[in-house]
């Protein structure tokens, strides 16, 4: 039969037959009270009916006589007869309905001949409930027989048998022969006789539970147990009246002395027949279930009504001798103490008993001694009172030795209350050895006051004993024992200014552990007494404060800072919590304290995760104590709350359920007239009563639902409130404390013990939902609501993970309920789970809910927990569309009546569920609360956030959606959009963004990696995003993505973006990308050697990693080059791993010619070009990788150059060659005279990136074979062909062969004079060359070209002859002296020809990079002077050289021309003239304020390359001479402006994507200075802004003054302050400059436009003008040139407000007055700090605002308006205004005040006076105008003054 979690107890079962000795039916008992014989008095054998016993003769050996009732009232009078009977069922109807399956089964038995499996399959489920083993067994003793009775009973067996079927129906049939329920009963041996004086059992004695321990009394006898035959009653009436009085008499007096010991053995009760004329229908059946639950509920409730567990009544001693013992003990203590005390009270005792001293000690109270109970008596008090107590025998004491007890008690508790208990942090161990001596009286007081509250909490009900005055003195000893004494020892640390009095409690550890033991017992009793006793409000109050302060004392976070032990302290916190949970439950009227009390004390906890989480649950997950409590405290909201004493509470609970069981009733329709009304009308009336049975228990429940969701809601709503204005960077830490408690609530999620937890999230989730979708909210706000939403969502992921886990750890559990569950958690992952099927009564609630009670590890966690979760398993029912039906209507009546007591009382018993099952049917229940079905919701909102306009939104919203799919990867299945809206990210126009959408592909490709593909194309572009950050994060993720991934194509496109990367202009960047290429390119090959040529698979893999790199380079020109400068690096001796990488690189290099000799067909076989171009790579980065033998296989490609294809590899193996030949000595001479010999039959038909290569190349191997006769020849004949052409004028067309025979020998001529040293064959060219007479080849040759340079030739043939001609000087450098050269050189670079200027310049580059090559060389190796001494450094730097002489000579002739070609564009040849500019200030050849400006102009360059070389020599120059360049800062930003507005065409002083200045990289170098450096910057930049309003010039549009300070005041905005006090001597500066010449733009604003004067005042006041009225009239009348100039001043001033306003919004800056009340408290490191920027503020809105006020001189109407405004602005302070509008803002460092004027003085401002201000408050807003106003008047004024009251 598959499980059924809806199904209430099946039909009912009747009772096992119990019999007694004499077989009587003893269910009988619950069916009438009247005999079966009438009236008649003897049985029909004539024997004399037995007296029958009276209760109080039977109650002494019932089970009742071993417990001690602390009130008989609950015990009603026993009964032999049962109560009225009470029908079944209401109506016939009903009864038919309820039988309907019963008769199913018995026509189905009919027609298949009793042969039925559907009948089967009902007695087969029903043989469990019949069982014997499940069923309750009665055994009665029987007393001995005679043999007649015994042949009696023999004769009558046979014909009960044989009619006890008779009349049952064909099922009833079924079961009874199907079932075996013998029972059995000892038959003694008739021989022997049992002695009256040993053998006295109780007719209840062998009354016992089959499934507990043996009942008390005798054991049964060895005797073999027989079927029991049901008797009839006269068998017991006959052993009755065996009995006579007279044995009553004698047994009652050998019972030792007990008052009602008067039966013996052969007693039985009488058990009266059924009454003839009663009805079967009208007796109710009890079920087994039933009854032994009910028996259960006795026994689990023993603490409320007193019961004793019947399963300890089989111990050696009985129970009330126990408690007899314990109460005699007590008052005999009690007597000998107070007797003590009388004795030594007593005036006529002449001395002192000294037994009487010896419980009494002697306390000081107030300079008066006084007795207190010594240590001693409290101890065994203690232990006397807490048997009593638990006896319930403490009302057997006299109610005045109680009071004179707590007397006594109460001198120990005021001596240890007037004690000073304090200790000191300066504290050292002598002064601890003072204060130990008051230890022994606060000891003895806490065990006096442990004593009284003992007493209290034991049941009395005598008000004597509930003292409020003592209780007020137990609570401030209590207090001030852990104020003065435990916590300032629970607070000190070894490490903070507390570490002398921590070493020195260190001493006196035990001590003061016994202190901290002794308050946890006290605060227990105290917790007892709460829970028991109705206590003043003082009270609750006092005991409320010190356990919600001792929940925020801060505990060690480890055990190292502890003097008493870390858990010691967490345990006495644990006990403050459940007192503040007790107060909470009991005291309606005190809950709002609780929470406000806690919820104000929060800022006390730590804000750091690991030292806040101390809280130890059961599951080992940690969290904060104040988390815990919370909880716990809205679990206590939906308990029922009953004030009073168990006593009255238990009354209490009885009137309830009487009154819930009378509804109940009602609602079954018992006891009403049976209905006569048709069936329709019957199903009708169920309906209705239905819906009357979910009503009840709607009403019942939501008082309960209501409390819990309002505390919950109560709670959230102040955590919300103070995260939202406390930034995480604050000294509040509510918004730490938010994540804190966010995160304790997610980890307790999956727990039963804490089902709130729930509640609460739902509630946080409702006000971040709320704050993420209005758009009311700022931008910190919802970032603090999507952090959360993802930390919930991820929480829902994981509880969903979890919950699979647990139901995969079920799989082998092969139990129904655990296929049941399994079966529900399929469902919901598929979405299909409805909520009613959770809701069933053997559901996953019920299973919960048992395991809460059965769970007693923390019963007041439990009990809240349970109370709880049946209040929403309740509401679950009451809300929910349950089909009516009659399993609905017994679990709403059973959820009804256990929420009246807060707990689960079952109606029958459900098999135990396991820890795990539970676990798993506890998660099921929560993934179906509304919590967790808001998952789709907060996806929702976390991608829509992701397209937020606001920066930081974006950013979160990633961050969030990134910890989601952490938890949950399938996310990326589901939510399809997530992929797209991700890459739409990683090309946001914030970098903030960016980072975060590559943070989250980085996710995504771990989880799922075939995705990598297609994420891959962003993270390449982002390798060229402008942030660094971003830019690191990408390569870092391709690295990844390269190590995981394959393929040939994406490993090369990473590679080459990691190359490129390789040459940044940051330089953290560079180094990433150059370790990065060396940890995937040749770290994995490390371990290989040149043994590797046998292993085939490390073959394989470096054939892989060839083709890899051949492709990579493949790519482009500009990857080769990176490629071999990394290589160089990598192999340099200063790389910790060259050796390895060597090696790596030598295998490479084989391998490369391995695969270009390789001749087999292979479709994967690299071509020849790239494979060559590959090997230069290595070549130019290390020649020594190449050997000799390797050389001869490039020789072919040198001989046999026929077309462009073969060029290509011509030039690879020339370039190969120039490399490794001068590193080579065992080269063949043959093989370099065959390469000679080409290389110089090829001249003709090279280019000049061929030439280069291969003049150099010549040269090498002329050093090698030493035969420079064949170059001789080779330059003499180009040079005797350039003399023939020297005067052709080659603009006739028919030249044009000629021209370009001509370029071809200035090329070759050109870089033979650079790679050839010919200075030595002079000999050989003067006998060729027979008419030179000069002194130097170079100059030779430069002749011959330098006629092909003058202006006469075409710009083609000019620019090779001045080519070729630096590149001879380059060799060379003394010809740069020539003057012809000079005066070529001096016309290009003052001319119009960039392309001809970018040669020269070239050529100047080139020898200056050379000459810097060469100063290195000389500083690093030593010289020698003509006598071959070396003369070291000094010496090497002091010996000129001709390239010195002609560096001079360039920087002082050619610099003016070369700034002024540099500042010209942002070309090529401006690049060029950058570098040289560079170069000639690091050679140091000029002074450094001749090229500064020119530099910090060049910085603001939108080419980077120009950019960054401008950037480095700037930062260079400033480091070395800081003192002589800052007076050139102020020309170098005018030369900025110019640059921007001339060259860049774009005068405004800000870039976009994000906003920043364009002087940011000046104000870097800049912020590196001191601070007074810096201020001194500033304070000349803002001069800058000043201005003359008269000789203001407006004629150009826009004019000129206010461009150049819009260029100013847009950089002073987006400036990166180093230090907070930049920032406000900035806008100090700033302040005074509106200020001073703000006053006079507005007084002649007033004067000059709006004609404001005394009688224009009243005229206009008089008339009534409007303001329009009064900008007409001045329309009138102005100048326009005038107003013009006045509306650009108020420009200039408005825009700078704006951004001093700006400014102060980002920082989070306060205003002036507010600031004069902090600067006393403000430190200067605080000043010193870096300031902090708001997020979310970007500025858009300043550079909106500043571009519409420029805007304002379109027209005279809006000049008009600006003037107004600007008028206004100085006229009234409108930041008032626009804070009491709710413009909140961080608070923070305030501007300077007109106080700090005389702190800031500032150079060049006119005057002091400051805005005239109505008033002044904290604003982060620019000041708004509020509404058209007129010009200042006295009405106005006195309107103003009216406005700001």
């Amino acid at each position: 039969m598959a499980y059924n979690p809806g199904a209430i107890p099946g039909p009912k079962i009747h009772l096992p037959v119990m019999t007694d000795s004499l077989g009587v039916d003893q269910k009988t008992c619950y069916q009438s009270q009247q005999h079966p014989q009438g009236k008649s008095s003897r049985q029909p054998n004539g024997i004399p009916r037995a007296r029958l016993l009276t209760v109080d003769e039977a109650l002494p050996y019932s089970p009742l006589s071993s417990i001690v009732p602390f009130s008989t009232s609950i015990i009603g009078t026993p009964s032999a007869n049962c109560s009225s009977p009470r029908p079944i069922f209401q109506t016939q109807l009903e009864e038919n309905r309820a039988r309907q399956p019963i008769e199913s089964l018995n026509q189905d038995l009919l027609r298949h001949n009793g042969q039925s499996s559907l009948a089967q399959t009902a007695l087969r489920d029903l043989r469990p409930y019949l069982s014997t083993a499940s069923s309750t067994e009665f055994k009665f003793k029987s007393p001995l027989t005679s043999s007649s009775q015994t042949a009696e009973r023999a004769t009558t067996e046979g014909v009960i048998k044989s009619t006890l079927s008779d009349g049952l129906s064909p099922f009833a049939k079924m079961v009874l022969n199907g079932t075996d329920l013998s029972h059995r009963y000892p038959t003694p041996n008739s021989s022997e006789t049992p002695s009256p004086s040993k053998n006295l059992p109780s007719p209840f004695a062998s009354l016992k539970s089959n499934k507990n321990l043996p009942g008390f009394g005798e054991k049964s006898p060895k005797t073999p147990l027989l079927p029991t035959p049901i008797a009839e009653n006269q068998h017991v009436f006959a052993d009755n009246a065996q009995i006579s009085i007279t044995e009553l008499e004698h047994s009652a007096s050998m019972n030792s002395g007990r008052l009602f010991g008067n039966q013996t053995s052969n007693l039985a009760v009488i058990i009266p027949r059924l009454p003839a004329e009663a009805r079967p229908s009208e007796y109710i059946t009890l079920t087994e279930d039933a009854s032994s639950i009910s028996a259960n509920e006795y026994q689990k409730h023993g603490k409320e009504c007193a019961y004793t567990d019947f399963s300890k009544s089989a111990q050696s001693r009985d129970q009330r001798a126990i408690a007899d013992e314990a109460s005699h003990l007590l008052q005999q203590l009690i007597k000998d103490v107070l007797e003590s005390e009388d004795e030594i009270q007593s005036e006529t005792s002449r001395h002192t008993p000294s037994g009487a001293t010896s419980y009494f000690v002697s306390v000081d109270n107030d300079h008066a001694e006084n007795r207190a109970l010594s240590q001693a008596v409290q101890i065994k008090l203690d232990s006397l009172l807490q048997k009593s107590i638990q006896h319930a025998r403490l009302c057997d004491v006299p109610i005045e030795h109680l009071s004179r007890l707590q007397s006594l008690c109460e001198n120990a508790i005021s001596s240890a209350e007037l004690l000073d208990l304090n200790i000191e942090p300066s504290w050292n161990v002598e002064d601890f050895v003072q204060w130990s001596h008051r230890l022994e009286t606060i000891d003895l007081g806490l065990r006096s006051a442990r004593t009284v509250l003992r007493i209290m909490v034991g049941g009395r009900e005598e008000k004597d004993v509930y003292s409020e005055e003592l209780l007020q003195k137990i609570l401030r000893l209590t207090a001030s024992t852990l104020q003065s004494c435990l916590i300032p020892v629970i607070e000190a640390r070894s490490t903070e200014t507390t570490s002398q009095l921590f070493h020195s409690a260190q001493s006196y550890r035990k001590e003061i552990s016994q202190i901290l033991y002794g308050v946890g017992r006290l605060m227990n009793l105290l917790s007892e007494l709460l829970a028991k006793v109705d206590m003043a409000q003082s009270v609750v109050n006092a005991v409320e404060f010190f356990a919600t302060n001792l929940v925020f004392v801060e505990n060690a976070h480890n055990e190292k800072d502890s003097v008493l032990g870390v858990q010691k302290f967490e345990g006495l916190r644990r006990t403050a919590m459940d007192i503040i949970t007790i107060i909470f439950s009991r005291y309606w009227e005190q809950r709002s304290s609780i929470f406000d009390e806690i919820l104000t004390s929060l800022q006390k906890l730590p804000t750091t995760r690991q030292h806040a989480r101390q809280f130890k649950l059961s599951a080992g997950v940690n969290v904060q104590l104040v988390s815990a409590l919370i909880i716990r405290l809205v679990q206590t909201s939906a308990k029922k709350n009953i004030l009073g004493s168990p006593i009255q509470q238990s009354k209490v609970h009885a009137t309830t359920n009487v009154a819930n069981e009378h509804e109940d009733s009602q609602e079954d329709g018992v006891g009403s007239e049976p209905d006569e009304s048709s069936a329709d009308d019957s199903d009708d009336s169920l309906k209705g009563q239905f819906r009357k049975i979910i009503h009840n228990l709607s009403r019942e429940v939501t008082p309960l639902s209501d409390s819990a969701g309002k505390s919950a809601q109560y709670v959230i709503r102040f955590f919300v409130s103070r995260a939202m204005t406390a930034p995480k960077t604050g000294d509040q830490p509510h918004r730490h404390l938010l994540d804190i408690f966010c995160e304790d609530l997610i980890a307790v999620l999956g727990q039963p013990e804490w089902p709130a937890a729930e509640l609460l999230l739902r509630a946080m989730l409702i006000h971040m939902v709320e704050i993420a979708e209005k758009p009311k909210f700022n931008a910190p706000a919802k970032n603090m609501a999507l952090e959360l939403l993802g930390v919930m969502g991820s929480g829902i992921s994981n509880l969903v993970a979890i919950t699979r886990q647990a139901a995969k750890s079920l799989e082998n559990d092969e139990s129904e309920f655990s296929g049941y569950l399994r079966q529900l958690l399929d469902e919901y992952m598929d979405g299909a789970l409805d909520n009613n099927e959770l809701l069933g009564y053997r559901g996953p609630y019920r299973a919960v809910i048992e395991y809460l009670q059965s769970n007693s590890a923390d019963e007041a966690q439990t009990s809240s927990a349970q109370a709880y979760y049946l209040a929403q398993w309740a509401k679950a029912v009451a809300s929910g569309n349950l089909e009516g039906n009659a399993q609905t209507e017994h679990l709403a009546v059973q959820l009804r009546r256990s929420l009246s007591r807060s707990e689960w009382i079952p109606s029958d018993a459900l098999e135990a569920t396991s820890s795990g099952q539970s676990h798993l049917a506890y998660t099921l229940t929560i993934l179906n609360m509304d919590f967790c079905r808001q998952f789709d919701r907060v996806l929702k909102i976390l991608l829509d956030s992701i397209s937020s306009e606001q920066i930081t939104v974006r950013t979160r919203s990633l961050k969030s959606v990134t910890q989601m799919l952490e938890k949950d990867p399938s996310l990326l299945d589901r939510a399809r959009n997530v992929k797209i809206l991700i890459m739409k990210c990683a090309t946001d126009k914030s970098s903030m963004v960016r980072d975060s959408a590559l943070m989250l592909i980085g996710k995504c490709t771990v989880l799922r990696p075939g995705l990598e593909q297609e994420f891959c194309k962003p993270l390449l572009i982002a390798t060229n995003d402008a942030a660094t950050g971003v830019r690191k994060r990408a390569m870092k993720l391709l690295k990844d993505i390269y190590l995981r991934n394959m393929q040939k194509d994406m490993r090369s496109a990473i590679s080459d973006s990691l190359l490129q990367r390789a040459k940044d202009l940051d330089k953290g960047v560079a180094d990433l990308a150059r370790q990065t290429i060396e940890e995937i390119w040749l770290a994995p090959f490390w371990g290989f050697s040149e043994a590797t040529e046998a292993d085939v698979q490390k073959k394989l893999a470096i054939k892989k990693q060839v083709a890899l790199i051949i492709r990579t380079v493949q790519r482009g020109e500009a990857a080769s080059f990176i490629l071999s400068s990394i290589i160089k690096g990598l192999l340099a001796s200063e790389s910790k791993n060259a050796a390895a990488n060597f090696t790596v690189c030598a295998i490479v290099v084989a391998s490369a010619f391995e695969s270009m000799m390789d001749t087999e067909s292979n479709p994967e076989r690299p071509d020849q070009r790239a494979v060559l171009q590959t090997l230069t790579v290595f070549a130019k980065a290390n020649p020594q990788l190449f050997t000799s033998d390797q050389l001869k296989y490039l020789q072919p490609y040198i001989a046999n150059l026929s077309n462009s294809d073969d060029l290509h590899l011509f030039r690879s193996a020339v370039v190969i060659f120039r490399c490794v030949l001068p590193t080579i000595s065992s080269i063949q001479h043959p093989l370099l005279r065959d390469v000679q010999l080409a290389l110089l039959q090829s001249l003709s038909k090279l280019g000049t990136m061929e030439l280069d290569e291969v003049a150099a190349c010549l040269w090498t191997i002329n050093g090698i074979l030493n035969n420079p006769e064949k170059l001789v020849k080779l330059i003499v004949s180009v040079l005797r062909n350039l003399q023939t052409f020297k005067s052709t004028a080659f603009s006739d067309p028919s030249q044009k062969e000629n021209l370009n025979r001509v370029k071809k020998y200035i090329r070759i001529a050109g870089y033979l004079g650079k790679h050839c040293d010919l200075e030595r064959h002079q000999k050989a060219f003067r006998e060729s060359m027979q008419s030179w007479k000069g002194s130097s080849v170079a100059g030779f040759i430069i002749s011959c070209v330098y006629p092909f340079a003058s202006s006469a030739q075409s710009l083609a043939l000019r620019a090779d002859a001045l080519n070729s001609i630096g590149l001879i000087c380059q060799s060379q450098p003394y010809q740069f002296n020539q003057e012809n050269i000079s005066s070529a050189f001096e016309k290009v670079l003052t001319g119009n020809e960039p392309e001809l200027q970018n040669i020269v310049l070239s050529g100047f580059r080139d020898f200056f990079a050379k000459q810097e090559k060469q100063s290195e060389v000389k500083y690093e190796e030593p010289t020698q002077d003509s006598k071959g001494l070396a003369v070291g450094k000094l010496g090497a730097s002091m010996t000129a050289s001709d390239g010195d002489g002609a560096s001079a000579l360039i920087a002082q002739r050619f610099l003016k021309s070369v700034l002024h070609i540099a500042l010209a564009s942002q070309e090529i040849t401006a690049l060029t003239a950058t570098e040289v500019i560079a170069s000639i200030n690091r050679q140091g050849l000029v002074h450094p304020k001749e090229s500064g400006p020119a530099l910090v102009a060049l910085e603001t360059s939108t080419n980077p390359a120009i950019a960054e070389v401008a950037f480095q020599e700037h930062r260079n120059l400033h480091q070395q001479h800081e003192s002589m360049f800052e007076r050139e800062y102020m020309r170098a930003v005018s030369e900025a402006f110019n640059y921007q507005k001339d060259i860049v065409k774009d005068p405004l002083g800000y870039t976009t994507s994000p906003y920043g200045s364009k002087l940011r990289s000046m104000f870097d170098i800049i912020n590196t200075s001191k601070g007074k450096f810096q201020k001194k910057f500033l304070s000349g930049f803002c001069a800058k802004i000043d201005f003359d309003p008269s000789k203001l010039n407006v004629e150009d549009t826009p004019p000129a003054p206010l461009q150049y300070a819009r260029f100013l005041i847009e950089n002073l905005a987006f400036f990166e302050y180093g230090r907070i006090d930049e920032l406000l001597y900035t806008i100090a500066c700033m302040e005074r400059i509106v200020s001073s010449t703000g006053s006079a733009i507005a007084h002649s604003i007033n004067t000059e436009i709006f004609r404001v004067n005394v009688d224009r005042i009243l005229q206009s006041s008089h008339e009534g003008l409007t303001e329009a009225g009064r900008l007409q009239d001045s329309n009138a009348t102005v100048d326009p040139s005038r107003l013009r100039q006045l509306a650009t001043g108020s420009i200039i001033l408005s825009s700078l407000w704006e951004t001093r306003t700006f400014l102060r919004r980002l920082y989070g800056l306060q205003s002036s007055p507010q600031r004069r009340d902090i600067k006393a408290k403000a430190l200067a490191k605080d000043l010193n700090r870096a300031p902090t920027k708001a997020q979310g503020i970007t500025g858009e809105w300043l550079v909106k605002e500043i571009a519409g006020k420029v805007d304002s001189l379109a027209s005279q109407e809006s000049m008009l308006g600006q003037c107004q405004n600007f008028v206004e602005l100085l006229s009234v302070d409108n930041e008032v205004k626009v804070a009491s509008e709710g413009e909140d803002g961080a608070e923070g460092p305030g501007t300077p005040s007109e106080e700090d004027e005389k702190l800031t003085p500032v150079p060049g401002s006119g005057g002091s006076r400051t805005l005239k201000r109505k008033g002044s408050a904290s604003v982060n807003v620019t000041p708004q105008k509020q509404r058209k106003r007129g010009r200042p008047s006295v009405k106005r004024k006195k309107s103003v003054e009216e406005e700001s009251d």
